[in-house]
């Protein structure tokens, strides 16, 4: 007897059908409104941060650590906001609504962070801003890994680009990485013996006179250590402002370092200005 009521009973909907049972215009219209407003409020954050950048450097207070914390907050407002939009769409469905409650509820997201925490993708964008907070290194940077020397270019979410001083190339580098080895960082650290100049020669410039300068004034500074690795100017950027050389020396001492900073800065600001005139 059972057997043939059971045999009659309804068959329950599958997940698509419900879906697209409840699916009305007005949720599609509210659906695309709703990411609409999410890639514009994304695009108007993005030329928020960009302005906000620009005007660091037009008044000259970039600071290695503000880019570094600007470029990574904009990355999780894109993510806070796009995360948002998503949920209130799902939310507009009876059969995703406990997708969209996972996605907001902080339970949700501490559940997702301790179930995935292991896998590596996860890990290395923990250590994305884990390296945001301590700034153990910065945009801008000088550092060396694993035998490679470079300038930090970007810090993304789950690796870092790195572009070799050698050859220009970049290497891409996971942040699970950088947090968990040993990075030399030249340029962390109001005291050094390492003197880092930088110098941006004008597009009207002679960067091949400026860089020999620079070497010569290096090397022929007393207080230079012998015993390290020679003076170096390397090409960091090279851009319709005109291009960056940096110079980087060893000295006995840090003070030392300090007086060749400023020697190696008087040089070539006597060749880029009298090439100008």
């Amino acid at each position: 007897m059972l057997s043939s009521l059971e045999a009659y009973a309804p068959a329950k909907p599958s997940f698509w059908a419900t879906l697209t049972a409840e699916l009305q215009p007005r949720h599609v219209f509210t659906a695309i409104v709703l990411l609409t407003l999410a890639s514009l409020l994304s695009r108007i954050v993005s030329v928020g941060f960009k302005r906000a950048l620009e005007r660091h450097r037009q008044r000259g207070t970039l600071l290695p650590e503000t880019a570094t914390q600007l470029a990574l907050a904009r990355r999780v407002l894109h993510i806070v906001i796009w995360v948002a939009a998503i949920s209130v769409v799902l939310s507009q469905f009876q059969a995703l609504r406990v997708i969209s409650t996972g996605l907001l509820a902080s339970a949700g997201l501490s559940g997702l962070i301790v179930g995935f925490a292991a896998r590596s993708t996860l890990g290395n964008a923990i250590a994305g801003l884990t390296i945001s907070i301590t700034q153990q290194i910065r945009i801008g940077d000088d550092v060396e890994l694993r035998g490679e020397r470079g300038i930090v270019e970007d810090i993304h979410f789950t690796y870092t680009v790195l572009r070799l001083l050698v050859d220009g190339r970049r290497l891409i580098i996971p942040n699970d990485a950088l947090a968990s080895e040993v990075v030399k960082n030249a340029t962390m650290g109001g005291v050094t013996r390492m003197a880092r100049a930088d110098v941006l020669v004008p597009p009207g410039g002679s960067p091949d006179t400026v860089r020999s300068e620079l070497l010569t004034v290096a090397n022929g500074f007393e207080q230079l250590d012998r015993a390290g690795t020679p003076p170096e100017v390397y090409f960091v950027r090279i851009d319709e402002r005109g291009t960056l050389l940096r110079l980087v020396a060893t000295c006995n001492d840090p003070p030392s370092a300090d007086r060749l900073v400023q020697k190696a800065l008087a040089r070539a600001s006597q060749v880029v200005f009298r090439r100008a005139l």
